[in-house]
């Protein structure tokens, strides 16, 4: 006769929380959990650094703080420096302008990452006749960065309503909060479209896109020229890349590239091929992917007394 193993309650929860055994009631944590706020780059001055005061002819320190708060990688941002050049100067021509790299948040890293760059100035001699001098410090962060999302959206191969079943899913619009970046799909639009072919329907999606973050979109090609004090052309602004694609299949999108309004915009997407009619009503996934670049500035005000 075999005797029955019983496992008492206190071992199973151990074994819970060794890990040995995965809880079933628990959803385990995804990349897209981390797509969550408005902002990528978050940039400060250091305290001191530079100094609200200092003294004529005098060594000093400017420091910033820079955390990636999105769900990105920053593999090749810059951050610039201005100052008043006849009050002040910096001691290494080099450090003008200073490359970082930044993992954003993760399953491994849920804070993302942060670093501090420090670099070292000097002021100048001030008028003969003044007893100060206001002068203020810029720094500006240019990087690349991504929106991503993923949904599930529904293909009604019946447009029309006349096949007599029940659908797994209806059409909807579907309202969205910021993804863990600057710029945010706002809103999606879904729509099923009569084709050439009476055969087929063409899934289409109206994306909705704006700029949340507390700077400005530019073309991600040119992020270490508006960093580096080069001219940019106002063609060069607000210019976002995207992809979508719904399963395996990449949409035609129009405009692409999107040149961003300030009140933000939307881009137009199309599956051409179009789906057969004889599919029954099904689910699948939807992704949006956005590229571009982001700059910001910041500034301080700082007084240099003889």
């Amino acid at each position: 006769m075999k005797s029955k193993i019983i496992f008492p309650a206190s071992i199973i929860l151990i074994l819970f929380i060794s890990g040995c055994v995965s809880n079933p009631f628990v959803k385990p944590t995804t990349q897209d959990d981390f797509r969550t706020g408005r902002q990528g780059i978050l940039m400060e001055f250091l305290t001191n650094a530079p100094p609200s005061e200092t003294y004529e002819d005098y060594p000093f320190q400017i420091g910033v703080m820079l955390k990636n708060t999105g769900a990105y990688d920053i593999k090749d941002g810059f951050v610039s420096f201005t100052i008043e050049e006849g009050y002040m100067e910096l001691m290494n021509q080099n450090d003008e302008v200073v490359r970082f790299s930044l993992k954003g948040k993760s399953v491994s890293l849920p804070t993302g990452d942060q670093l501090v760059k420090i670099i070292k100035a000097k002021t100048k001699k001030i008028d003969e006749q003044s007893e100060k001098h206001d002068s203020t410090i810029l720094a500006n962060v240019c990087y690349k960065y991504q929106t991503k999302k993923d949904i599930t959206t529904c293909i009604d191969t019946d447009i029309y309503n006349l096949k007599k079943m029940q659908k797994v899913c209806m059409v909807r619009d579907i309202t969205l909060t910021p993804q863990g970046a600057p710029v945010a799909i706002t809103k999606i639009e879904s729509e099923m479209l009569p084709a050439e072919d009476d055969n087929l329907i063409k899934p289409a999606f109206k994306i909705y896109i704006k700029n949340v973050g507390n700077g400005e979109v530019i073309d991600k090609g040119k992020i270490s020229d508006i960093c580096s004090s080069e001219p940019l052309e106002h063609k060069e602004l607000n210019i976002v890349d995207i992809k979508v694609m719904l399963s395996n299949e990449e949409l035609e999108c129009k405009p692409k590239p999107l040149k961003l309004k300030d009140d933000g915009d939307e881009v137009r997407c199309i599956l051409e091929k179009g789906v057969p009619k004889d599919r029954a009503t099904y689910t699948t996934p939807l992704t949006i992917e956005l590229n571009y670049g982001y700059t910001y500035s910041i500034s301080k005000k700082i007084m240099i007394k003889k």
